[in-house]
């Protein structure tokens, strides 16, 4: 069967799915878009890809990416992935986003600085910001990522329930 990459448009070549199996959550090998792929019903019926809204996750560790990721696949959002500044930035004037899960401790900016300069841009500046620690160490912390220009703050010791949360009520404003 052949898939089409929902972003890229990229094409893939992938097993058939078996019916009534649950949905797979896919990443394109050549934009690193997330999207879910959801089984047919029945036999001869083809798969079809569940559209979510759109969510960058922005943070130098490689793991917490993944972690965030799977934290998330409940939602059903695509999600794309970055781990500097310089790679959200490129990301969000090549894809519009819904929502910005950031990284406040990236190595080649401050988070602060990234949201300013987000919100500074008319092309991308209306994406909502939900500002990320594992340094946090006073709620003047937090309050400095909302001053910034983010949505809403999460430390990142959160519980995984809070953490969908969040990104829900962000989603439906």
């Amino acid at each position: 069967m052949i898939l089409q990459c929902p972003d890229c448009a990229t094409r893939y070549r992938i097993k058939d799915m078996t019916p009534g199996r649950p949905a797979a959550k896919l990443i394109c090998p050549n934009c690193s878009f997330h999207f879910t792929l959801i089984a047919p019903k029945a036999e001869g019926e083809l798969p079809s890809i569940q559209s979510g809204a759109r969510v960058l996750l922005v943070d130098d560790a490689h793991f917490f990416r993944e972690m965030l990721a799977d934290l998330l696949l409940p939602l059903n959002l695509n999600l794309l992935l970055a781990a500097t500044a310089e790679d959200a930035l490129m990301q969000l004037n090549q894809h519009p986003c819904d929502l910005m899960l950031l990284d406040l401790n990236l190595p080649d900016k401050n988070g602060r600085d990234l949201i300013r300069e987000i919100r500074a841009n008319s092309q991308i500046g209306k994406i909502r910001i939900l500002a990320m620690s594992g340094v946090f160490r006073r709620e003047e912390d937090g309050m400095d990522a909302i001053r910034a220009g983010a949505d809403a703050f999460i430390n990142k010791s959160f519980r995984p329930e809070d953490l969908r949360e969040k990104v829900r009520k962000l989603l439906a404003r």
